[in-house]
C-alpha cells in the first residue's frame, strides 16, 4: 500500500472511533485499523495502575476469545510483562525487544504466542502525568518475525494514533457509567474531594458530623460501584474522566 494511501486509511479510522457512539462500532473500528496496519490479531487492554499493582482491567478483543478466558483463568494478568512496560512506558516497541526474565513472565508470552501472537508489537497510551488510567494496544501476527525490521517506524505512528484514540473513547465511555450506570451522586462527590485533599476518615466524619464508621462504608460503597480496590483510585478515576479537577 502506498505511504499515502496507509496513511489517509488510518487516519479515517481513527477519527470515526472518536465519532463512535458504542463499543460495537468501536470494535468494528478496532477490526479495520488492525487490518490496515498489516496485523492479525489484536488486543486493547485498559487498567489501572496502583503503584506497583493492575487492576480494574477491560479487554476488546480481535483474536480468539479463548485465548483470553484461558488467560485469565491462569491469573496471566498479574504476571503480564507487556502490561507491565504499558504501564511505566509510552514509546511502541517490537514485544521481541522486551527482556522477560522470570519464569511467570515467560509463561504469559508463550500462551500469546500459541494464540496469534507469535510476532507481536506494544503501543502503550497513557491520558498524561498523574494519570493512573493506562491502556495497551498489542498487535500480533501469526509469522515470527513481522514487526522487527525497517518497516516499524511507519507501522508506529499509525498504530499509535489507533491507540490514542481508542483509550480516549474508552475514558469517556468510563465517564459516562461512573454517571449513568455507577449513579456517582453529589453527596459521593463530596466524599471523593475529601480524599482527593487526603483527609482521613476521622477528619471527614468530623466535619460532615456522622461516625467514622459510616464514611468508611461509603467509601467502600463507592469503591464497588466505580470497580475500583481502594479509595485512593475512585477519586483518581473521578479525576482522570473529569468528575473532579485535580
Amino acid at each position: 500500500m502506498a505511504a499515502a494511501d496507509y496513511t489517509e486509511r488510518i487516519t479515517a479510522v481513527a477519527e470515526r472511533i472518536t465519532e463512535a457512539r458504542d463499543q460495537a462500532t468501536v470494535h468494528a473500528l478496532l477490526t479495520e485499523g488492525v487490518h490496515a496496519l498489516g496485523a492479525e490479531n489484536a488486543v486493547f487492554v485498559s487498567f489501572i495502575r496502583d503503584n506497583a499493582d493492575l487492576s480494574a482491567c477491560r479487554f476488546m478483543l480481535v483474536c480468539e476469545p479463548d485465548w483470553c478466558q484461558r488467560y485469565l483463568e491462569a491469573g496471566c494478568f498479574a504476571h503480564d510483562p507487556w502490561l507491565a512496560y504499558a504501564a511505566h512506558h509510552s514509546e511502541p516497541i517490537p514485544a521481541s525487544t522486551l527482556p522477560v526474565l522470570d519464569a511467570e513472565g515467560r509463561r504469559v508470552i508463550a500462551l500469546a504466542m500459541e494464540n496469534g501472537f507469535a510476532s507481536a508489537a506494544l503501543v502503550p497510551a497513557h491520558s498524561g502525568a498523574g494519570h493512573s488510567r493506562i491502556s495497551l494496544l498489542c498487535l500480533g501476527s501469526t509469522q515470527p518475525g513481522f514487526f522487527e525490521g525497517e518497516g516499524f517506524g511507519r507501522f508506529r505512528l499509525g498504530a499509535r494514533l489507533i491507540a490514542a484514540e481508542l483509550h480516549d473513547w474508552w475514558l469517556a465511555r468510563i465517564r459516562r457509567e461512573l454517571i449513568v450506570k455507577a449513579r456517582i451522586t453529589p453527596a459521593d462527590l463530596e466524599l471523593l474531594r475529601h480524599e482527593q485533599k487526603g483527609h482521613s476518615s476521622k477528619r471527614i466524619a468530623a466535619e460532615l458530623h456522622v461516625s467514622k464508621s459510616s464514611i468508611n462504608s461509603r467509601f467502600q460503597r463507592m469503591n464497588m460501584k466505580l470497580g475500583v480496590p481502594n479509595r485512593r483510585l475512585a477519586a483518581r478515576l473521578a479525576v482522570e474522566c473529569g468528575l473532579l479537577i485535580s
